[in-house]
């Protein structure tokens, strides 16, 4: 496959990322293909048109790090520690118009480690989560096992603070 990969390069969640993309064999769009067929964003911080999104044959698959719907929107593990959750998650959801709002495509339920500040819990945890839960996306999807299970709306949080 190949896959486009959103966001800043130099951030732990996009190295995460396309060390995982490039050890699976996938080939990165660095702008010369015609057709990609998959776009990731592991840390997306800015809104991207809709019909970028779903330029690649897939569609783009996001990550966010809660347990979607629960705990939409941005500084998702500072509120949870503000809250003290005692578990978020690693999740890839697949884009839409909304915000957090896409179907789940994978996730993977990630206990909080409150001795940790916040970043060191994001950089010890979670951005592992993340590389395993993309590696069985990825997996899947060059397989043809596309999942895409809709979000509870009713479950859904999104905290205003931000």
């Amino acid at each position: 496959m190949v896959v486009r990969i959103l966001g800043e390069e130099g951030t732990a969640a996009y190295m995460s990322a396309r060390a995982v993309v490039e050890s699976l064999g996938h080939k990165i769009d660095d702008g010369r293909y015609f057709a990609v067929d998959l776009a990731i964003a592991p840390l997306l911080t800015q809104i991207i048109p809709v019909h970028e999104l779903n330029e690649p044959i897939h569609g783009t698959l996001i990550f966010h790090p809660s347990p979607l719907p629960y705990g939409r929107g941005a500084s998702a593990i500072k509120h949870a520690y503000t809250r003290r959750e005692p578990l978020t998650a690693a999740t890839w959801f697949w884009a839409d118009a909304g915000i957090d709002t896409g179907d789940i495509c994978e996730m993977e339920i990630v206990k909080i480690d409150y001795s940790l500040r916040p970043r060191e819990f994001y950089e010890r945890d979670i951005i592992p989560a993340l590389g395993r839960t993309l590696a069985r996306a990825l997996a899947d999807i060059s397989r043809g096992i596309i999942r895409r299970i809709p979000q509870v709306e009713r479950f859904a949080t999104y905290d205003k603070r931000i």
